[in-house]
């Protein structure tokens, strides 16, 4: 599942903001059949299932223009989660109304969180036997060279200036001695908004509190289950930047402050969720699998994806009023550089618990360079480094 990068320019068009009643010419059945055709050969992630997402409801299908796809994306980026996931609500909300937006996510998503069940089990099941072992421990890693060039790609974008590098490192040095990462992401979007002087043009109260509210509440949760959705809602809430930046977000909750699963198990998890379809935010199924089985992999699921599809009813009625709002733009200024920040410690982190020898850390520098020069998809490097554990381990 490759990373988007995000657009150099994003679309602004100015075509009519979703309908909010069904579109009459797309039945249920229909909408969730093309999402679910999408889910299922959606291999690559990122912008690899957002051209597949245009050649079926764009080009074949003709449900939207372009114009519309446009604001898909540009509104798609403007929220927490998966950014495929936000754009498919987008979408389904203007075709066939809360209906349409629910069927399109669960399309999407049904056939990575199937098959991500079924490699969980099969995990759980062999992982431990040694042909197993050396399958895995060829691929973590390869996981290692695709976090840092994760890295590499959101950092290209978003680390223009020295302000922006502050951000970052400040961010990393955070995550790297267990801040919690709600409060290493508002402290960077506050200062983002600070250093953007953001804060000086508009002395009212900023207009995005309301959508950090969800995140902000917590309550004592005894019940494992409890603390697994308050867990998921949490990183639901606050990462911005699809793709790989929940990776961090989720080993420091579920590694390093709740101990579920070893670094191991983690890299294990990221490695096996490159083998499905869908958004690297389907690594949040298999943290449920291990901690409370099927259920568990269900609750974490619908969590990880609930705060934005919630936040987009709300920007769906307020978009051309914030998407320029100067506090909106300042706390993402200082928001996306954190997130490099905190990939490159996860990146550190994992990394010295994959790398063990030369071999290991050739195969990972190797994923890094095929990625960096040749865009590999990473399914194949994961099932290459499989193979390479296999032979040599």
């Amino acid at each position: 599942m490759m990373i988007p990068d995000p657009p150099a320019h994003t679309p602004d068009p100015e075509p009519e903001v979703a309908p909010a009643h069904p579109h009459p010419r797309v039945s249920l059945r229909s909408l969730l059949l093309a999402f679910l055709k999408v889910g299922t050969i959606g291999f690559g992630g990122g912008m690899g299932m957002l051209a597949l997402l245009r050649e079926e409801v764009v080009r074949r299908r003709r449900w939207i223009d372009d114009g519309q796809l446009g604001v898909a994306v540009a509104m798609g980026q403007m929220l927490p989660g998966p950014f495929i996931t936000n754009y498919a609500q987008y979408i389904g909300y203007g075709l066939r109304g809360t209906r349409g937006m629910a069927l399109a996510v669960v399309g999407l998503m049904a056939p990575s969180f199937v098959l991500m069940c079924l490699l969980s089990w099969l995990y759980g099941r062999f992982g431990e036997v040694p042909v197993a072992a050396r399958l895995f421990a060829g691929v973590q890693p390869v996981v290692t060279g695709i976090l840092v060039w994760a890295t590499v790609g959101i950092g290209r974008v978003h680390l223009r200036n020295r302000r922006a590098f502050v951000i970052a490192a400040a961010a990393f040095v955070a995550l790297w001695f267990r801040v919690d990462v709600l409060l290493v992401v508002l402290g960077a979007g506050l200062l983002g908004i600070v250093l953007s002087g953001a804060w000086r043009r508009l002395p009212a109260a900023p207009a995005f509190l309301p959508w950090l509210l969800p995140a902000a509440v917590s309550a004592p949760a005894n019940a494992r289950a409890l603390e697994l959705a308050f867990v998921f809602l949490k990183i639901g809430a606050v990462v911005f930047g699809g793709g790989f930046a929940a990776i961090p977000f989720i080993q420091q909750e579920v590694v390093d402050i709740r101990g579920w699963l070893t670094a191991t198990e983690f890299l294990d998890g990221v490695a096996l969720g490159q083998m499905t379809p869908g958004p690297v935010a389907i690594t949040a199924t298999f943290v449920g699998y291990r901690v409370l089985g099927l259920p568990g992999a269900l609750l974490a699921t619908v969590a990880v994806l609930l705060p934005s599809y919630l936040m987009l009813f709300g920007l769906i009625h307020v978009y051309r009023r914030i998407r320029n709002h100067p506090l909106v733009k300042g706390f993402l200024a200082g928001v996306m550089p954190a997130v490099t920040g905190m990939l490159l410690t996860a990146a550190v982190y994992l990394g010295r618990a994959a790398i063990h020898g030369p071999a290991a850390a050739v195969v990972g520098l190797l994923s890094l360079a095929l990625l960096l020069r040749f865009r590999i998809e990473p399914v194949w490097l994961v099932l290459g480094g499989a193979l390479v554990g296999l032979v040599i381990g």
